[in-house]
């Protein structure tokens, strides 16, 4: 076979996996999709004029999506670290979703 013929084999063949590829991906990612879809619309109902009120609002929607996604691992995996990680991750990220709501609600929304 020719080096050439082999070539355009090679190309093939790895052009062939590209969508097997993406599906396995979409399959690997779509627990995700409805908490990054909603993390994302929340944040951006988070801008302000002020800099300062926008950061709050986006993070409390950032962490917010943090705890969705940890819910998600919860759901799926057995693994004793991630399970830890997750676990400890809820606990501080929806005391920082305390600290920023009460400081939203001090200086006004």
């Amino acid at each position: 076979m020719s080096t050439k013929l082999l070539a355009r084999a090679f190309v093939v063949a790895a052009l062939a996996t590209v969508p097997l590829q993406a599906f396995a991906q979409d399959a690997a990612t779509d627990p995700y999709k409805p908490s990054m879809e909603k993390m994302n619309a929340d944040m951006q109902k988070g801008m302000d004029p002020d800099p300062t009120k926008a950061w709050v609002k986006m993070m409390i929607a950032h962490h917010q999506g943090a705890i969705d996604m940890n819910k998600v691992v919860l759901k799926e995996t057995k693994d004793p670290t991630i399970r830890k990680m997750a676990e400890k991750g809820t606990s501080e990220q929806e005391t920082e979703i305390k600290e920023l709501q009460s400081w939203l609600s001090k200086h006004g929304s």
